[in-house]
């Protein structure tokens, strides 16, 4: 009886874990645990971007350092703006970002906000930002 109950315990248990008809669904892919922190997330990335009001469009970016923002560049095509990204380090399995937007043809090229990157393989994560009252998101792979 007892074997019969720690048997049914241990199928409820794993029917719950990785369910992939739970309720939480990953743009991309399986949403990473906070043990991503072996992931390197510097490098060249690329992806399109959505963000109410606005045709999709594009953003490049090459992060090369943790420590000085000068070596992490964005820019993003279609609003013609670009500028750095600044680490501010973890949150749980995402890396996250102050960018500042100093450069542009565009009237709205001005401004800080915040970049998640939250890797869901090593060569891809979502993107978040979020900043001056709009929210912008993609997936972004890695280049090269």
């Amino acid at each position: 009886m007892i074997t019969v109950a720690l048997l049914a315990a241990a199928l409820l248990l794993a029917g719950g874990c990785g369910d992939e008809d739970g309720e939480q669904e990953a743009t991309t892919g399986p949403v990473p645990s906070t043990s991503t922190a072996d992931y390197d997330i510097t490098g060249s990335w690329s992806g399109k971007l959505s963000q109410q009001g606005l045709a999709g469009f594009r953003v490049e970016a090459t992060i090369g350092s943790l420590e000085d923002s000068s070596q992490n560049t964005v820019s993003y095509t279609g609003i013609d703006c670009s500028g750095t990204w600044d680490y501010q380090g973890r949150e749980g399995a995402a890396f996250i970002f102050t960018e500042t937007i100093d450069a542009g043809a565009g009237s709205d090229c001005k401004g800080t906000g915040t970049v998640s990157l939250t890797p869901f393989s090593p060569e891809g994560v979502d993107y978040v930002f979020r900043g001056g009252g709009v929210e912008s998101d993609g997936a972004l792979r890695r280049q090269g």
